[in-house]
């Protein structure tokens, strides 16, 4: 029995015939078997794979292939109620509440000279300026890592104040 799943390494794109001739150039390559699929091997894949020019692949090439149905479950009177006792994935995650910060009205911004101060009196670096998607002339400034990182209101002002913690982080960023 060979899975196809996991031999397409996650590249479930709805075509198992990708999959299917690289795992068989695979094994051919390995000397493990010449002909994998003309041979009485049992290929599974699950629901993913599930459509029609698959169905008619696996028949036109006479391969032993078994892959459930996407509605398998709506039938299946097991699985009557399983919405209800279990609820739906990620239906039940509690949404994460975006944090208050302290406002970029609270920031002083110089459009003349094009520089921001926080509210500890620090220079944040201006990023660039660009136009924002309702096309309006945008400048975006961002607090330097160790300012932000060492900063008494860092966890006030930032909306992850952990993201001033490591290298790759970033301090705070505000737009006018």
């Amino acid at each position: 029995i060979v899975d196809a799943q996991a031999f397409g390494h996650g590249q479930e794109h709805h075509t198992l015939r990708p999959v299917l001739e690289s795992l068989e150039k695979r094994y051919q390559r390995l000397k493990i078997r010449q002909n994998l699929l003309n041979q009485k091997t049992i290929i599974t894949a699950d629901t993913g794979f599930a459509n029609e020019a698959n169905m008619k692949y696996l028949h036109d090439r006479k391969i032993n292939g078994y892959i459930p149905d996407n509605q398998f479950r709506s039938r299946d009177p097991r699985f009557q109620g399983q919405k209800e006792k279990h609820g739906k994935r990620h239906q039940n995650k509690p949404k994460q509440q975006k944090r208050n910060v302290i406002p970029a009205s609270e920031f002083t911004f110089d459009p003349v000279a094009m520089t921001c101060i926080c509210p500890v009196g620090k220079t944040l670096r201006l990023r660039g300026v660009r136009d924002s998607s309702t096309g309006q002339p945008t400048a975006y400034f961002e607090g330097r890592l160790l300012q932000c990182r060492h900063c008494p209101l860092k966890t006030r002002c930032m909306h992850n104040p952990k993201a001033a913690d490591h290298r790759k982080g970033a301090g705070r960023q505000v737009s006018f």
